[in-house]
């Protein structure tokens, strides 16, 4: 079912890079491999583990009004479109119990392919993504969480036959970025970059609201990366001075995220939206927080980020972090 998936995934991606190259040209402007998960924090339970892989283009000479539709006319813009294969798997506490946790978050795991159009100038940012995929045994992450447990030596988790079952997700996020930074005229730099999001579909339905702020030494000339979990923000250009950073041969950053979401639905604590499934009382309330840096050589980028977040459903006890590194190449 996983193969089938990801055949279907590709062919989606190529049909739909095809219609689009007929008529305006892509140019491949950054490649990035995302692996985040709590073994950073020495746990191994909720929001488990997540990867990403994501290809960004440059839209030269674009040609269909749906680029327009995101409404940004400040100064100069610039357009980029998204495509990315993403996996999340969730879990509870006890992983090596095969007995359903009546009081813990049910196992999922998520699998999608994600297609966003950016626009950007300056000073400003937004975006408008579709995620398409499946929820439970199709997607695949209980053969991934016991393959990797299996490679690093470790238990691998006993009670998957409780996941949630499968069900077609899609949702649709919009997100507004804005840019408040230095002149970026000399090499000690500083930027910070508030946004808020929404989220629609039967997989989610929150809003967020947040920054990510960095200093340093000729710091990305971008919108930011972010987890998956939050985001997955894949680093979007400010055109001009992201032309003018990748002249010069280093660059690095400390970096700094805090954000709050409200959240009205989360299939991995809710259950299934059309069937009978485990679930749990949700919290409505989330924040989040981290710390982390980038480091820039030339093409090659890495990006590391730990973010915290309060208790997502009523009988956590406590919060739960989760490590995420980006590695990434500029073309």
């Amino acid at each position: 079912m996983l193969t089938k998936l990801r055949k279907s995934v590709l062919l989606c991606s190529l049909l739909f890079s095809s219609s689009l190259l007929a008529e305006e040209q892509w140019i491949l402007d950054r490649f990035n491999f995302y692996f985040e998960d709590d073994i950073y924090t020495q746990t191994d339970d909720g929001y488990s583990a997540g990867e990403r892989l994501a290809l960004l283009y440059f839209i030269e000479n674009e040609d269909y009004a749906i680029y327009d539709a995101l409404f940004l006319d400040v100064g100069d813009t610039h357009s980029y479109c998204t495509l990315a294969l993403t996996n999340q798997i969730f879990t509870p506490t006890d992983t090596q119990s095969t007995a359903l946790q009546v009081d813990d978050r049910p196992y999922a795991g998520w699998t999608y392919v994600d297609i966003g159009i950016h626009k950007s100038s300056k000073r400003h940012l937004r975006s408008l993504s579709l995620k398409v995929g499946m929820v439970g045994p199709a997607s695949g992450s209980e053969h991934i969480q016991n393959s990797v447990h299996k490679w690093i030596d470790s238990d691998t988790a006993k009670g998957w036959d409780n996941q949630l079952h499968n069900e077609l997700g899609v949702n649709l996020k919009y997100a507004h970025k804005w840019c408040m930074a230095s002149d970026f005229q000399s090499n000690l730099e500083w930027s910070i970059i508030p946004f808020v999001s929404a989220e629609l579909g039967n997989v989610a339905i929150n809003a967020l609201g947040g920054f990510n702020a960095r200093f340093g030494y000729d710091i990305p000339k971008d919108f930011g990366v972010s987890s998956i979990d939050i985001g997955g923000e894949p680093g979007i250009p400010i055109y001009d001075e992201y032309q003018r950073m990748k002249s010069q041969k280093w660059s690095f950053s400390f970096n700094v995220t805090a954000s709050g979401s409200a959240v009205a639905r989360d299939i991995f604590l809710d259950g299934n939206t059309f069937s009978s499934s485990h679930s749990v009382e949700k919290e409505n309330y989330i924040y989040y927080y981290g710390l982390g840096f980038t480091v820039r050589y030339k093409s090659f980028v890495f990006d590391f980020l730990e973010v915290h977040n309060s208790e997502r459903f009523k009988k956590e006890n406590k919060g739960h972090g989760v490590g995420t590194m980006v590695f990434s190449w500029l073309f």
